[in-house]
């Protein structure tokens, strides 16, 4: 990858890299070449372009690059939306303390919680044009949730603001696959008693029916459009159990609205608002903490 370093790239990034991240293959150190980001132990090369540490060979195509600003407004906006964050980013920021660093899965452009002074925020996002917008991480990464780029036991709290639901491949089987092995990641990366918060949508059972019936021929009609799949509270539940380190311990905690509520149900059609009435979807968190004797 023969990139140049931009003049909007951070100053400590290398240190950073250096520090913060890992090789996504072999979880082992990794050092500075100019712009290049080598493994030692691998063939495994990243590259620092734009202020942005990239983990994958090539950044794919994502839903999010031309929508990220449309993204930001939505958190800045009124409805369900901001009356849900400003019950979760309350509760989250309550756990942050200094000293913590904070491995956010899915950040995108813009946090939608404060940081705290004092932790170290690492963005991990797909696409590379939404995590470039963002300019309130500490360290600003485009990768996959699927082979995080950070040592084992490196993290004290692992966040998720309603991106599981985007881990989609091109059938029901890639999807669950895809999120099985991003909770194996969030288990490796997590230090033992470090916690993992999952905001995340819950379908009712009618629209989760239909979901699961649908979603793969609907998928194959438009495979750029459908970027989205929905997991029951008990299919998340059943993964954390399977795949994360035994004794991690789940809290579902429910945040409501009321039934009138007119709100944007999608980002990407702020236009659109509906009651909270017909919308088949509630807000949920779901909070593990990893077992003390995690190995």
């Amino acid at each position: 990858m023969a990139e140049t370093l931009s003049s909007t790239s951070s100053p400590g990034i290398a240190e950073l890299v250096e520090t913060r991240l890992a090789c996504p293959r072999t979880h082992g150190r990794l050092r500075i070449d100019g712009t290049a980001i080598v493994c030692p132990q691998s063939d495994f090369t990243g590259v620092i372009r734009d202020g942005v540490a990239v983990m994958t060979p090539a950044p794919q195509p994502s839903f999010f690059d031309d929508k990220f600003e449309v993204m930001r407004r939505g958190h800045e906006g009124e409805g369900e939306w901001a009356f849900c964050y400003a019950q979760q980013t309350a509760l989250l920021t309550g756990y942050l303390r200094p000293g913590q660093v904070v491995l956010d899965v899915g950040c995108g452009p813009t946090l939608p919680y404060s940081k705290p002074p004092g932790v170290v925020v690492i963005g991990l996002d797909p696409s590379f044009h939404s995590i470039r917008a963002n300019h309130e991480v500490d360290l600003r990464v485009c990768g996959s949730a699927t082979a995080i780029p950070m040592a084992d036991r490196s993290v004290d709290t692992v966040v998720c603001f309603y991106s599981i639901h985007h881990m989609v491949g091109a059938t029901r089987e890639d999807n669950r696959r895809q999120v099985e092995q991003a909770f194996r990641e969030f288990g490796r990366v997590l230090k033992p008693e470090g916690l993992l918060f999952i905001f995340e949508m819950t379908p009712v059972t009618l629209f989760s029916g239909a979901q699961t019936a649908l979603w793969n021929p609907v998928k194959r009609l438009a495979p750029r459009r459908l970027d989205m799949y929905f997991w029951s509270a008990e299919a998340l539940a059943r993964t954390g159990q399977r795949h994360l380190p035994p004794g991690s311990v789940l809290e579902k905690i429910f945040f409501g609205t009321s039934a009138f509520t007119m709100f944007p149900p999608a980002f990407a059609l702020p236009w659109l608002k509906l009651p909270r009435i017909v919308y088949p979807l509630d807000a949920k968190l779901y909070k593990w903490r990893i077992g003390a004797d995690a190995p």
